[in-house]
């Protein structure tokens, strides 16, 4: 069933929302996109302070399964089917991934957490789908004042609808945990962390700039200075990393990490360096103020398919950019040495799309919406 004919089918539940009386305590978590990210977060931040205590939490997952019977206590983990009839019921709900294209009750909150700052054109501000209905929330969040107007234009709604509050998934990077992260490094000196944005590679190039001779070299020089690279490929990416086996390079999936109980955040918290492109997570990344190298030499066709929020996005790059092998071997080099020639324009930019540098935003969140 496509998204309008989908739609279709949920406008009468529109119409049943407004008259479904709600729970005051029931509050909702949706993903169609795995159970992570900022709904996770904020999850987890509200099981660590005791919420289900006092409080109904039902959280509707395409996997739920793998969290249903191991869930605590006053919490319940459903289908997204199974879920709708709790989104009707709720007092509070929050999602990032996907939603229900139900229109909210006046006596509901609902909070888009969204899933990062973005660089790139989405919702209204893509070509062709500036009619688009996007606004099934009452509140969306964004980390940066900036983004106010931009995230308005983005989902369609009001500039009092947008909520500078920061992600909830940004917390874990200034939240050290000592025996994950020692289990993350692996007493490597420098660790690198890599997260390409989704592109349809050839089969040689499950990464952009790199091919197969690029990274065994690139591994020799890891190996040789004790370091560690860990590449997270993107949820939509389809690669069979079996084949893929180096030393000194880790290639892992998102499902392998909630497999394994990490976040890609975990990663971020201790990687000494980032490589990205038109990924926010590298906005995230910025509040550790650590070098980011970019790998955008696909920029202008990218710009041409997608397009981009600012006119020059570049200027909000702060990292050299990658563009061979030679490049990222300077790159890795100078983290190596501690050469660092854009901290300024990092720390400039990060106050621009950070106004919260805490890691409280999960605890901001509650306490702003949750009354």
């Amino acid at each position: 069933m496509n998204k309008e004919l989908l739609k279709v089918f949920f406008k009468p539940l529109t119409w049943w929302n407004k008259i479904s009386k709600k729970n005051d305590n029931l509050i909702f978590f949706y993903t169609n996109l795995g159970f992570r990210d900022n709904v996770k977060a904020l999850y987890d931040y509200m099981i660590k302070e005791e919420f289900n205590k006092v409080y109904r939490i039902v959280v509707s997952a395409d996997d739920y399964e793998r969290y249903a019977d191991t869930a605590p206590r006053g919490v319940k983990f459903v289908s997204n089917k199974e879920g709708i009839k709790y989104f009707l019921k709720c007092k509070y709900a929050f999602y990032c991934f996907g939603k229900y294209p139900i229109k909210p009750a006046k006596s509901q909150t609902v909070v888009n957490l969204w899933h990062g700052t973005p660089i790139k054109c989405l919702g209204n501000l893509e070509e062709g789908k500036e009619e688009i209905d996007y606004h099934y929330f009452t509140n969306v969040v964004t980390a940066s004042s900036m983004y106010i107007p931009i995230m308005a234009d983005i989902f369609g709604c009001d500039e009092s609808e947008v909520d500078v509050l920061g992600y909830p998934r940004n917390d874990a990077l200034l939240q050290p945990d000592k025996e994950l992260d020692q289990a993350i490094r692996r007493g490597c000196n420098k660790m690198f962390a890599w997260l390409p944005t989704y592109r349809e590679y050839d089969e040689d190039f499950f990464v952009p700039i790199l091919n197969k001779d690029d990274m065994e070299d690139l591994n020799r020089i890891l190996k040789f200075h004790n370091n560690r690279m860990i590449i997270k490929l993107h949820p939509l990416q389809q690669v069979d990393i079996a084949g893929i086996n180096y030393s000194n390079i880790e290639v892992i999936t998102e499902d392998q990490l909630s497999q394994a109980g990490i976040t890609v955040y975990d990663i971020l918290r201790n990687a000494d360096a980032l490589i990205s492109d038109y990924s926010s997570v590298y906005f995230d990344y910025m509040i550790l103020n650590r070098q980011i190298g970019f790998t955008i030499t696909d920029i202008g066709e990218y710009d041409k398919k997608r397009g981009f929020i600012f006119d020059y996005p570049t200027d909000y790059m702060p990292g050299p950019t990658l563009d061979c092998k030679e490049d990222f071997v300077k790159f890795i080099n100078g983290v190596e040495f501690g050469v660092d020639s854009y901290r300024n324009k990092r720390f400039e930019v990060n106050n621009i799309m950070n106004d919260y540098q805490d890691g409280n935003s999960a605890k901001r969140i509650v306490q702003y919406y949750i009354k």
